[in-house]
Parts: C-alpha cells; sequence; structure tokens
C-alpha cells in the first residue's frame, strides 16, 4: 500500500480530489481477496464519496497515514499528557487501539461510551465475540441493528430529550393561544394608559370624553377636525418664551380686544411688504424738500397723464405740467427729477410705503406689538401676524363648537391655555376614547382571550395574561405573552419529542423504554450500543452520521480490509484481546500503528493503575511500516 509524500493519502488529506480517496478505499479492499462483503463496502462508500459526502473516519485514517510518511516528523507525544481512558480519548483522538482488553473491560468501554452520549457499534467477527462483550453491557440501550429512522430524527430525539424538562413535559395536555390570537401589545398598553387616566370632575380629561360621547358621530367628527386645526396653529406660534408678544395678542384677539387695529395693521403690513418686495432692485427716492400738502394728488394726476400718453413740454406746458413742477423739484430718483411715468410711480409707491410704515408702528404701539424696525422686517411681521390670525380663528371657532356642545355643558374656553387642553382632550378622545371605553375595550379582550382555553387545559402563561388585562397592567401582560411564544416552543417541542419516540419505540422497543426512563428522571445521556458482524455491517453500510464510534473486537486477528469499517463512524477502536498475537502485517493493527494510533492498555500485570497509555517502539513502527506497505500494496 503506498503511502508516499506523492500517493493518494496525502492527496486526500490536501482536499484536492475525491477520486483519491477512492483510490485508497480500493487498496484497502484488495487486500480482502475478492471476498463479496468487502466489494459490497467499496462499492457503497464509492457511491457516497461520489456524492460528495466523504466518510469522516476513512478521511482521518488517510490523514493520519498521509502524516505518517511526511517530510516534517510529527511532535513528539508525551505519555502523561494523553488520555488514559476510552471516554476521554474519543473526545480528541480518532484511532484508538485497546489493548490487552478482555471482554470485561471491552464492556466497561462501551458502557462508558453509551454513558456519555456516544453512538456505538460494536463488531466482531463471530456472535460468541459480541456475546461476550454484549453481557458486561448495561441492558437497555444496546440494539442488533441502528434504530432504522433517519439519522437526523434520531439526532433531533437525542436533543429533545437532553434539554427537555419536567416543566415542559407537564405542557402535553396545555392548550395554548396562537401567537395571532393575543391582542396587540401596543394596542394593550394603550388602553391602559387611557383607562387609568384619572383627573378632576371638572377638568378637561374628564369632561370631554363624557361630553363627546353623547354627541352624534357628524358632530363629534366637526369638532375634532377644529381641534386639530387649533392645535396645529398653535404649535405653528412656536414657544411662549420664543415669541411671547404673538401669543398675548392672540389672548387679546380672542376675546375681540384691538380686533379692528389688528385687522387695518395686518392690512397694512401685507400691503407695505408687496411694495417693498417689488419695488427692492428700484432706484432710491430723496427729498430735497418738505412737500405740499397736495403733492401727492399732483403728482397721481401727473402720472396718469403720463400713463394716458401726455407729453412734457419745455414751452406752452400743460396745466398738469406746470402744477406738478414744483413738487418735483424736490424730488430726486436716483439723482435725477422724476419726469417719467415709471420714476413718478416709484415716488408714489416710497410715500405710500412711508404712509403705511406710520400706521403700522401706531398700531404695533397699541397692540404691544414690537413696531418694524424699517422696511426689512415687515415680511418677518406680516408671516408672524397671519399666524396670529389663523390661530386666532380656530380658537374662536372652537369656543363657538364647545359652547354649545350640549345644552348642559360645563366646558367653556376663556383663554388661550384652555383652548389647547380642551383641544387636545378632544384629539385624546378621538384617538383613544374615554377611560369607560377603554375599561370596556379590556375587559372585552380579557374575556375574549379566557375563553381560547378550556379552565382545565389553561397554562399559567395564559392566565397571567388574562389576569393582567384584567388589571390594566400593560408590563405584566407583555411579559406573560413573551412567556407563552416560550411555552408554545416548549409544547412544539415536546409534541415533537413524543412524535420522535413513538418512531423510536416502533423499531427499537428496549432502546426507546431506556431513553424514555432516563428522560423522567431528568438524569443520563442518550446513547446507544449497536451489536453487529462485520460481515453484517460491511455488507450494508449504516447512513452517514449514523454512528460515533466503531468498536472492533478481535482486532489482532483482522486484515487489512478491515479498516473500510473506518467509514461506520468519525472514530475506531480496535480491541487487542489479552495473550492476543497480531497477525503478520500488512494487517489491521499494522495499519493502525504506523497512523500513528493512540494505545491504552486495558488490563496490566503490575499494581497499577488498570488503564495506562503504551508507546509503541518507534523503530518497530517504522519496520512495521515498510512491511504493510509492500504487502498490501500488491
Amino acid at each position: 500500500m503506498d503511502v508516499g509524500p506523492g500517493s493518494a493519502h496525502a492527496r486526500v488529506a490536501a482536499g484536492e480530489d475525491a477520486e483519491d480517496l477512492l483510490v485508497f478505499v480500493d487498496r484497502l479492499a484488495a487486500a480482502a481477496q475478492d471476498e463479496p462483503t468487502t466489494a459490497r463496502a467499496r462499492e457503497q462508500i464509492g457511491a457516497v464519496v461520489r456524492a460528495g459526502s466523504t466518510p469522516p473516519g476513512l478521511r482521518r485514517l488517510a490523514e493520519a497515514l498521509a502524516a505518517s510518511v511526511a517530510e516534517v516528523p510529527p511532535a513528539q507525544r508525551h505519555p502523561a499528557d494523553d488520555p488514559t481512558s476510552v471516554v476521554p480519548a474519543m473526545r480528541s483522538t480518532a484511532l484508538v487501539v485497546l489493548d490487552e482488553a478482555g471482554p470485561a473491560e471491552v464492556a466497561t468501554a462501551v458502557s462508558a461510551l453509551v454513558a456519555d452520549g456516544r453512538r456505538v457499534v460494536v463488531t466482531a467477527e463471530t456472535d460468541a465475540e459480541l456475546d461476550e462483550v454484549r453481557i458486561g453491557v448495561a441492558t437497555g440501550r444496546t440494539v442488533d441493528a441502528l434504530p432504522d429512522i433517519p439519522h437526523a430524527e434520531l439526532r433531533e430525539l437525542r436533543r429533545l430529550l437532553a434539554t427537555s424538562t419536567a416543566a415542559a413535559r407537564a405542557r402535553a395536555g396545555q392548550d395554548l393561544p396562537a401567537a395571532d390570537a393575543l391582542p396587540s401589545a401596543d394596542e394593550v398598553r394603550r388602553l391602559c394608559e387611557q383607562a387609568l387616566r384619572s383627573g378632576r370632575p371638572d377638568d378637561e380629561v374628564t369632561v370631554v370624553p363624557a361630553l363627546l360621547a353623547r354627541v352624534e358621530p357628524d358632530r363629534r367628527e366637526a369638532v375634532t377636525s377644529i381641534a386639530r386645526c387649533v392645535t396645529a396653529r398653535l404649535d405653528a406660534l412656536g414657544s411662549r418664551r420664543q415669541f411671547p408678544w404673538e401669543w398675548e395678542l392672540l389672548g387679546h384677539l380672542i376675546h375681540t380686544r384691538h380686533r379692528a387695529t389688528f385687522d387695518r395693521t395686518q392690512e397694512d403690513v401685507a400691503q407695505a411688504a408687496t411694495i417693498v418686495h417689488a419695488r427692492r432692485n428700484a432706484p432710491p427716492v430723496t427729498f430735497q424738500g418738505p412737500l405740499s400738502s397736495d403733492a401727492v394728488d399732483l403728482l397721481c394726476n401727473y402720472y396718469e397723464f403720463l400713463e394716458s400718453g401726455g407729453r412734457t413740454r419745455a414751452y406752452f406746458r400743460p396745466t398738469v405740467q406746470r402744477d406738478v413742477q414744483p413738487v418735483l423739484r424736490r424730488i430726486r430718483v436716483a439723482d435725477r427729477e422724476p419726469v417719467t411715468a415709471p420714476d413718478v410711480l416709484r415716488v408714489l409707491d416710497h410715500l405710500e410705503l412711508t404712509e403705511r410704515m406710520g400706521r403700522i408702528v401706531a398700531g404695533c404701539t397699541e397692540m404691544g406689538v414690537p413696531a418694524p424696525r424699517g422696511p426689512g422686517d415687515l415680511s418677518a411681521l406680516a408671516e408672524r401676524l397671519v399666524l396670529v390670525a389663523n390661530a386666532a380663528r380656530s380658537v374662536g371657532a372652537l369656543r363657538h363648537d364647545v359652547l354649545f356642545l350640549a345644552t348642559d355643558s360645563p366646558l367653556s374656553v376663556p383663554d388661550v391655555d384652555s383652548a389647547a387642553r380642551v383641544s387636545a382632550a378632544i384629539l385624546d378622545y378621538a384617538e383613544n376614547g374615554s377611560a369607560a371605553e377603554a375599561e370596556h375595550r379590556l375587559g372585552l379582550l380579557a374575556d375574549q382571550l379566557a375563553d381560547r382555553a378550556a379552565v382545565t387545559v389553561t397554562a399559567p402563561e395564559h392566565r397571567r395574561a388574562v389576569d393582567a388585562l384584567r388589571r390594566y397592567d400593560a408590563d405584566a401582560y407583555e411579559e406573560a405573552v413573551d412567556a407563552l411564544g416560550a411555552a408554545r416552543r416548549e409544547l412544539r417541542d415536546e409534541v415533537r419529542r413524543t412524535t420522535l419516540l413513538r418512531r423510536l419505540r416502533a423499531t427499537a422497543p428496549a432502546l426507546a423504554a431506556a431513553w424514555d426512563e432516563l428522560h423522567e428522571r431528568d438524569s443520563g445521556s442518550y446513547g446507544l450500543a449497536c451489536f453487529t458482524r462485520s460481515d453484517v455491517l460491511l455488507g450494508t453500510l449504516p447512513a452517514p452520521d449514523s454512528a460515533d464510534v466503531v468498536v472492533v473486537v478481535g482486532a489482532a486477528q483482522l486484515g487489512v480490509e478491515r479498516l473500510l469499517l473506518t467509514a461506520v463512524a468519525p472514530r475506531m477502536i480496535a480491541v487487542v484481546a489479552p495473550d492476543e498475537q497480531p497477525e503478520g502485517s500488512p494487517s489491521l493493527l499494522s495499519v493502525l500503528q504506523r497512523a500513528a494510533a493512540l494505545v491504552i492498555r486495558g488490563r496490566t500485570t503490575d499494581s497499577g493503575p488498570t488503564a495506562r497509555v503504551v508507546q509503541f517502539n518507534p523503530a518497530a513502527r517504522a519496520a512495521g511500516a515498510v512491511s504493510a506497505v509492500g504487502q498490501a500494496g500488491a
């Protein structure tokens, strides 16, 4: 068997080609001299490899053999660091030789592996050898064949058995409500907050819901629309601290104080702002003296004269031109006398702006509003006055509608603050309803949730959710909903565990009973031991991931072809009986020796520990390796 640096083993270890592993399998099988069982095993392994699933036991054997011929020598093994028993060895080592181990020692090792949760396949050439070992293994978790259920389901069953608790088992008879049958946590929190609201009998929080509950839907919707406008327009004003005069003026306007002055001032500000915006790029206007009282009329007549097609003359001037001439001499538009229609219009706009600015300052002073420092402040002032006017109209409408909500309505809106509170109360009612309605809704939800299951099959988490709804406790309800989610997962796992255990009981009743007993005690690991002859095992190899360890009894008398048993499980234990002399190379033991398999002595002649690690003689291993290469490769 060629295991040199360029051999198939090295290439398989490097992961280059699955075909190289098939070559390795063929060379192992070639030592059987056309044994039908070995041929069937080779065909099955080939099918698995070609399907893209490499048996991990075979791969590890190939890697170990490749490492044995590497140019770099393997790290020195220190016996003190090696495991001294089979269970820890199987956690870190793939290949183990159990030397000088009789049936009792093998049974002890198998029992320990089963107790560790391993799926162990014990194989030998004869039934007698298997029976000698089986007698010493604890009954219940031993089978003659691996359970005839998919290995994925068996693995799932073992996980469910290991993680199941007494509380989970108690859920078998419970009826849990589905997640979509539970009231929304957000809705419950909103209703709880609404139900727990309390106020004085005469405040808005209490009075508004009581009034609106008696109003017709159309009327209620109209009041709600006005409340939305009030809230939006009060928000648009900004904070009182930042805009104090707006809020103070609004308070006056809703009681009709300064109403006429406000309307005039708002009109003047709007017109003046329009003039400033329209003439923002016009030339400046200056005066070289005071104008007469009729200057504006004269300028208007002159502008109309020019616009109607009139022409200025140096001689025989029209009356309109002669009358306005003294006024024009005192005015300059960009250092020139206004003689054209655009210049005259610019002068008229300037005079109108000056007049309006005077009225604006007077109106602002009367209302307590900061007067604009110049034309540049008019645009901002116009915007703020519009906001105040809009808010005043909305508050006025709210005061009117609230006053006539009911003939015995105790609600009033005497000021801006009360308008804000009433609007908020109306909108809150429109969105959430009243406290009484919230209490009724929560009670209805609690009754509906309680009816989801009969009292005898109601889970504790279900009852906690119902109680939380009746207590208006949103936090407790959310905790109960989360607990119900965990309970549903436990119930689902419990149902699945029962189903899988029933399937296992149909094929391996004793194993199912043993696992169920361990599960009831909440103790133990869910391993098993399968006893089957080597020819039967190789004739029908188990599916991948069906076993964890394969124990080969009587390994000293086996040939190289029995290394195909590494395809059964990721780990192999080769058992050598006391005083049993190994066959000459090549053999199963000689190849394991070359692969640096860990040796654990099961029986000793001295009074020391009952199990210890023994190193192979390096020289003997090298000699055996050369012999193995020559024979197995033939």
